[in-house]
């Protein structure tokens, strides 16, 4: 077959209509399929099969494929797209050389894909992504990044797993057999863990705090936000230092209308240069008094509450607080008397 683009148009129940040769520059036509596929060069049967090579682009809905060759089925709604394969659905896109997909239901797989979701800033590589629905999928041999990609290097900060596990309405991601490294070195080892994959209020791993100093040296806390509730959190650390050893901060946040407050730990159950237990505590609570000084001069009442092991802790840890997640409190629903 000569180089040319060719335009056909599939019109159930009808036969294939007039195939129309043009020149190579002339435009494309679409083809009137459960969607749209338009292409250089297409043959097929009405529902039955399609064939499109060259330049392919196929449309339905929030879908776009494009590829170098693409066979859709009308039985199955199955398309197999091969070549430079990229997809875009919903703010997300996806790359690479195979794609097989049933285009309504969203089930199917990618072979060695790069992805990207424009709405978190996240993305990576997998070696095959299982989609698993409209908002599911499954990466197999991951690597996961919300850092800025350049496509020169791998990102600082890299999150890879054996597999990856994404609920995109949900906001949520799982990892199996996970590690987190900072620029090529491993930092944590995790059989599995959870974390968000955006910026809402959601429980799960933030991005690990790196410091190095000379008295702790090279030191590595990674958090673990819990959500609790809209009113509520809980933030676990567990941290590492090269002279100290291990050690664990908590902080947990609670906000009321008439009240608020936060209590924190830091604790080193044996510091490895002081040869001791060592920890430090602090306790925050205000709140409103039930009664007022005067026309819109409401009292209020503060406590503060600070304890450390011993009188070096401020000398050794002069930042000492626990690892903050950036994200805020909200009052809690007020309820109406019936």
């Amino acid at each position: 077959m000569s180089r040319m683009a060719l335009v056909a148009s599939l019109v159930a129940p009808a036969l294939i209509g007039v195939v129309q040769a043009a020149p190579a520059a002339a435009p494309v036509t679409p083809v009137a399929l459960p969607g749209q596929l338009q292409a250089r060069e297409l043959e097929g049967q009405p529902e039955s099969q399609a064939q499109a090579r060259g330049d392919v682009e196929f449309r339905r809905g929030p879908l776009l494929i494009r590829s170098d060759t693409l066979e859709y089925t009308f039985g199955d709604d199955k398309a197999v797209a091969s070549g430079r394969v990229w997809v875009q659905r919903e703010g997300a896109t996806y790359r690479g050389p195979r794609l097989e997909l049933q285009v309504q239901d969203f089930l199917g797989f990618f072979l060695k894909p790069e992805f990207d979701f424009q709405r978190s800033g996240a993305g990576g590589r997998a070696e095959r992504i299982d989609f698993l629905g409209n908002q599911r999928l499954a990466a197999t041999q991951a690597l996961y990044t919300s850092c800025p990609r350049d496509g020169s290097a791998d990102p600082a900060w890299m999150l890879t797993a054996q597999r990856v596990e994404l609920d995109l309405q949900a906001q949520e991601g799982t990892a199996t057999a996970a590690r987190l490294q900072f620029l090529g070195v491993p930092l944590l080892v995790w059989p599995r863990l959870s974390f968000p994959t955006s910026d809402a209020r959601r429980s799960g791993w933030l991005p690990p705090n790196i410091n190095l100093d000379s008295r702790s040296g090279f030191e590595v806390a990674v958090p673990y936000y819990l959500n609790l509730a809209p009113n509520r959190d809980l933030t676990l650390t567990p941290k590492i230092a090269t002279r100290r050893g291990l050690s664990a901060d908590g902080e947990f946040r609670y906000l009321e209308p008439a009240f608020s407050g936060e209590a924190g730990l830091n604790w080193l159950p044996q510091d490895q240069v002081a040869g001791r237990s060592r920890h430090a505590w602090r306790l925050r609570h205000d709140g409103e008094l039930p009664w007022q000084f005067g026309p819109g001069a409401p009292g209020w009442y503060g406590v503060r509450g600070e304890r450390v092991s011993d009188d070096d802790w401020w000398k050794d840890f002069p930042r000492t607080t626990s690892a903050k997640a950036k994200k805020s409190l909200v009052f809690p629903p007020v309820q109406e008397p019936m």
